[in-house]
């Protein structure tokens, strides 16, 4: 596997409608000759703009620190394109290489409990890795849709104690866990692998602006500020278990933010001074340093 400092040197960011960070290997051929697979780790940062990141916009006064290493350290993209700059339609388009459109989804995204977006047989991203041998894991929001249980007798009223159906793990993904879509649509509820982590029985009232969040099913003790953390922790506990394996992996991380609700957890809150949104992004940019911190670990 790669050490730290070839791992940046492979790295590639990229910024436009939404910002992504992903590693790749920057020597094809050589990497070909040695017979390397370097392990790929894939975040796309939810509704972030191009001109928040100080390697893309000097005049931003928002700290990015890590996202600038990255970028100095990497390969920046500075003429990108988007088929559309909302949720799902980019992540059908990274996970599938199609263009965004060619599905039932004609505009707009999907909701929080939508039925399957991409075929189940269609080649995925996930797929193409698991054919080279490598691990996959999705960890954070999914946003394409999964096939949800619902309880006897009705059309819509979740069932939160038997498996879903046609979520990440039949698009190439060995392990998932996050949410169904964003943080603003229920049910406010982690999913792992195939299965809720606990059935969502009460309810949420919504909120207006600025954190916006439709009512709906949430679980006992669910706190939107904290969805971002407790992601990264199972992302770094993936690469940690994943260290000690032959196996190279490929983890994809789509985060809950810096989309709405945007509620950064509260260390992080006036750090920017301007605002909620701003804030987020400072989490977001900390976020990637603390993956890059446990990669050099």
């Amino acid at each position: 596997m790669m050490n730290r400092r070839q791992f940046l040197k492979s790295c590639a960011l990229a910024a436009g409608a939404s910002a992504l960070t992903g590693c790749i290997d920057a020597q094809p051929q050589s990497a070909a000759a040695q017979n390397i697979r370097p392990n790929i780790i894939y975040i796309l940062a939810d509704d972030m703009g191009y001109g928040d990141i100080q390697a893309y916009n000097p005049k931003s006064t928002i700290p990015t620190p890590r996202l600038n290493r990255l970028a100095k350290d990497g390969m920046r993209f500075t003429d990108a394109h988007s088929g559309s700059a909302v949720c799902t339609p980019t992540r059908y388009g990274v996970l599938t290489g199609r263009y965004c459109w060619r599905t039932r989804l004609k505009s707009g995204v999907l909701g929080g409990s939508s039925p399957h977006l991409i075929d189940p047989d269609r080649l995925t991203v996930a797929k193409i890795m698991k054919q080279a041998g490598y691990h996959t894991a999705c960890i954070g929001k999914w946003h394409l849709g999964m096939d949800l249980p619902t309880q006897k007798g009705t059309k819509n009223k979740i069932d939160y104690s038997k498996p879903i159906q046609n979520g990440p793990l039949v698009n190439g993904f060995d392990t998932f866990y996050g949410g169904t879509a964003s943080l603003d649509m229920p049910p406010y509820v982690f999913v792992a692998n195939d299965r809720f982590t606990q059935p969502a029985t009460e309810r949420f009232p919504g909120d207006g602006f600025p954190a916006y969040s439709r009512h709906g099913d949430i679980a006992p003790g669910f706190d939107h500020s904290k969805a971002l953390d407790q992601l990264t922790d199972k992302v770094v506990g993936y690469i940690e278990e994943r260290a000690a394996s032959k196996q190279p992996f490929f983890l994809y991380f789509p985060l809950t933010a810096p989309h709405k609700p945007c509620l950064p957890e509260e260390r992080y809150r006036g750090r920017s001074g301007i605002g909620p949104y701003g804030d987020f992004v400072i989490q977001v940019d900390d976020v990637v340093g603390r993956i890059d911190r446990t990669l050099e670990k």
